[in-house]
């Protein structure tokens, strides 16, 4: 087993701070040993030549200690053989035979330091000559001694040869012990990766089918809906977001743990990515029963260069970590920065008035899955990765994290990162602040919790203060009439209580100056009102937006919002993917924008259609059969001599790994989006890439989730019920025999949302689709083409899970395995068994539906 780098890395650089205290120290031994030499020369008339020596030898060991010119070991060779000269020029004299424990003593204590059994050895023959020289040379050693001198000797040489034997047991039992200690590493370090790649193999499992449950239920929660059907859609959503989150947390994870991080350095706007996860909160649930507040310094360069995607994960790990644990009250999330040489630090501070953590739960915080409660009966969800996973992202673009906490009271959390600077502009500013003199006005008694005041009070002051507004003030509603009679305003921003308790006077007041009413989603104005409605979450750049005239549309229900509903009618789009089911998902998300969407399924179909038509936008899945995403790229650009150069092109992925964004934009992608197809990526990267014209915003938003039906509507629908529905008998029998044919119908539903009409066209799609499936798994069998065997088996394994042919699905996964290992006998083995599960499955399938085998594509095999 082989030592992982980092924990090789850690170890040698601990021992090296060893050596360099226990060479520091020798230095020291040396020095002393030698003063001591030149006085005792002195005292006792010694050969005075040994002096100049001995300064000799203390210049040499600080020169070499503080230059660093020579090798660890000679360093340690040449410190001991000074003490060893020095030693023996002492023993060697006759009044010194009684003295020699001592300093063998200390010599001893360095050489065990050093765990080195040659200069122990060397100690010992330095000994056994000074005593043989006393005993043939000197003669202090003699038959006619005192038996006192006898004593001594006999102990001294015991006592040596004691401490020299324990000493060498006392190596051998560390040598051992490091050893095992170094083993035990690799395999907990082994240990580490394994479980980490088995997450990563579990969560790229999970994506295909999470991609359609999100994204199947973002098209039907933009249709007409009643309520109780709306309610259902997103704890759908919302459950699938969840689930693609965890596994987002689990690829990080691993990313984190196999030292996978790419960082990027692009220019980007920090406004943008506070706008974002504002924007991407108001969705989550349980989000209204908390003050979520940001607060931007307004002065913070508009421009920087750092890595966006790694910051804003940060940022929303963060804050869902304070939400989670926050009962009541609220969050606040400040964003900052110090100048620097470099650049700057920009500083992020996420306080919440939760429940806080003990000092033991502290020491825990950063560890892999730690829960600070890990109860049966938590009530906070979460695989406990969170804090480890922004640690890990902050160590690798250089910053810390500093977190603060107190049980009962709440968390604070500091974060720091580098970054440079493009754009030292305010991200931030306000023309000509002098024309407005706006008024908050916030009951401070409705907030029971006085940090969530302060959280409203330090976001409007930084804010006026960095704008350079005239602001004010006001607590009650009489502060707001002093208000009107003392100062001109020309704002008023308040709540929806305040709103509410004296509505008649708000729109009265709305007549002659702007007001604001800053409230969750689920508020509306009147029909008829002259205010404008701001959604929570609390933030500088939408109030910024609105003082300077980008109201986005201020009819009677001019919402602000940082993402407003847009159309992109005119623009011709086409998505390419191997997966027919992924096709289904793209073409009702983008239909939902009002583009036109081609579909197809291979790179050379999508190069053959721009080819013969012309595309405003191409989505083009990274992984299929023969032509690769990359690939197909290329040969697009090529096409009538470049003239698709400018195109964007769009990379479609699950494998969302670090550095995917950079790998791709490097190939010549213009943007990236990752699987599953979240809306508010979706939305900002259509913003970027297509041309400001063709995007339509929606003049008015309600915020409204249900549409009255018109007239025709209602008829439709009352036909509809009318209408003997044969879905109503048939169905049920129909869904009974897949289930007695061992299709899992269930699992089927929810990959489609709980839809019987959408499982019912999976079902239909699947059974059609299948000569051609089959023809090309043969091909590639009998071609022994077992890379690409594996592919046409792995995409078998996705749709067959879609429509719960789960058993189908293993064996095709078992099958995907062997053709990415080689293992040709497997695959031999169990091919045929593969295709006579496949086959029963599509008899099933023609029964139920009523097919025939002029239906499923392409020629009979």
């Amino acid at each position: 087993m082989r030592e992982p780098a980092e924990e090789k890395h850690t170890r040698v650089q601990g021992q090296t701070e060893l050596k360099t205290s226990i060479h520091l120290m020798m230095v020291v031994v040396v020095t002393i040993f030698s003063i001591m030499e030149i006085v005792v020369i002195n005292l006792l008339s010694w050969e005075m030549w040994m002096i100049p020596l001995v300064i000799i030898a203390i210049i040499a060991i600080w020169t070499f200690h503080i230059v660093g010119s020579i090798s660890e070991e000679s360093f340690e060779f040449m410190c001991i053989g000074i003490i060893l000269v020095l030693l023996f020029f002492y023993g060697i004299h006759d009044v010194s035979l009684f003295d020699l424990p001592v300093p063998i003593g200390v010599l001893l204590l360095i050489i065990s330091m050093l765990n080195k059994k040659q200069l122990l050895y060397m100690l010992a023959s330095t000994y056994a000559v000074i005593f043989f020289y006393h005993a043939f040379f000197l003669h202090t050693i003699h038959l006619g001694m005192e038996p006192v001198d006898y004593a001594r000797i006999a102990l001294d040489i015991v006592g040596i040869v004691s401490e020299i034997v324990v000493i060498l047991k006392w190596m051998d039992k560390r040598n051992d012990q490091e050893i095992q200690i170094r083993d035990m590493v690799v395999r907990l370090s082994d240990a580490r990766q394994q479980n980490a790649d088995f997450l990563s193999n579990i969560s790229h499992e999970l994506r295909t089918p999470i991609n359609v449950v999100t994204g199947i239920s973002g098209v039907v929660l933009g249709q007409e809906l009643d309520h109780e059907i709306r309610e259902n859609m997103n704890s759908i959503q919302m459950a699938g977001m969840r689930l693609s989150g965890q596994i987002k947390d689990i690829l990080d994870y691993t990313e984190i743990v196999g030292k996978n991080l790419v960082v990027t350095k692009e220019p980007y706007m920090i406004s943008s990515v506070i706008g974002d996860i504002a924007a991407a909160i108001t969705a989550q649930e349980g989000m209204d029963r908390l003050e979520i507040v940001f607060d931007m310094d307004v002065d913070i360069p508009s421009v920087m260069i750092g890595d966006e995607e790694k910051i804003g994960r940060i940022i929303k790990i963060l804050l869902d970590n304070a939400v989670k644990f926050t009962r009541e009250g609220g969050v606040y999330v400040h964003v900052g920065f110090r100048r620097e040489i470099y650049g700057l630090n920009l500083n992020i501070d996420i306080c919440d008035t939760g429940i806080g953590m003990t000092s033991a739960q502290l020491a825990r915080i950063y560890d892999d899955f730690y829960q600070a409660d890990s109860s049966r009966s938590r009530t906070a969800g979460g695989l406990g990765l969170g804090l480890s996973i922004a640690h890990g992202l902050l160590q690798s673009m250089g910053g810390f994290i500093n977190i603060e906490s107190e049980d009962g009271i709440g968390t604070q959390v500091h974060i720091s990162i580098p970054q440079s600077i493009v754009d030292d502009t305010p991200s931030i500013t306000v023309e000509d602040p002098g024309q407005f003199c706006i008024a908050c006005y916030l009951m401070g008694e409705k907030y029971g919790n006085k940090e969530v005041r302060e959280f409203y009070n330090n976001t409007i002051f930084h804010m006026a203060v960095g704008l350079g507004l005239e602001a004010h003030k006001a607590n009650t509603f009489e502060d707001v009439e002093k208000l009107r009679k003392n100062h001109t305003l020309t704002h008023l921003f308040t709540g929806r209580t305040e709103y509410e308790q004296n509505r008649l006077y708000f729109e009265e007041m709305g007549k002659s100056i702007c007001v604001i009413v800053i409230a969750d989603g689920d508020f509306s104005l009147p029909a008829d009102s002259h205010l404008i409605f701001l959604r929570k979450p609390l933030n500088a750049l939408p109030i910024a937006n609105l003082l300077n005239g980008k109201t986005y549309g201020t009819g009677a229900l001019g919402e602000i919002q940082i993402h407003r509903k847009f159309t992109c009618s005119g623009v011709h789009a086409l998505v390419v993917d191997d997966e027919e089911m992924n096709l289904v998902v793209a073409k009702g998300i983008l239909s939902g924008y009002g583009m036109e969407v081609d579909t197809c399924n291979s790179g050379e179909e999508a190069i053959e259609k721009c080819t013969n038509t012309v595309y405003d936008i191409v989505f083009l899945d990274h992984m299929m059969p023969v032509l690769d995403g990359i690939e197909t790229l290329k040969r697009i650009r090529m096409i009538k001599s470049g003239v698709y150069q400018q195109l964007p092109i769009i990379a479609l992925t699950a494998n969302a790994v670090s550095g995917a964004r950079e790998m791709f934009k490097g190939e010549g992608f213009t943007e990236f989006i990752p699987k599953p197809i979240v809306r508010f990526v979706l939305e900002r990267v259509l913003r970027q890439v297509l041309p400001e014209q063709v995007i339509r915003y929606d003049e008015v938003d309600t915020g409204t989730s249900v549409k009255p039906q018109t007239e025709e509507k209602r008829e439709e629908t009352l036909k509809q019920q009318e209408e003997p529905v044969r879905m109503e008998k048939e169905a049920p029998t129909l869904l009974e025999s897949l289930k007695n044919g061992g299709i899992d119908v269930e699992a089927g539903l929810n990959y489609c949302s709980r839809s019987e009409d959408f499982y019912l066209e999976m079902l239909k799609m699947f059974y059609t689709q299948s000569n051609d499936k089959k023809k090309e798994i043969l091909r590639m069998y009998d071609e022994a083409n077992w890379n690409e065997y594996a592919i046409k088996v792995h995409a078998l394994k996705s749709t067959s899970q879609m429509i719960g042919a789960l058993q189908l699905s293993r064996q095709a996964k078992e099958l995907e395995q062997a053709g990415k290992n080689g293992d040709e006998n497997y695959i031999r083995e169990n091919h045929h068994s593969l295709l006579r599960i496949y086959e029963s499955m599509l008899d099933l399938i023609a029964a139920g539906l009523g097919l025939g085998d002029g239906q499923k594509g392409g020629e009979e095999l």
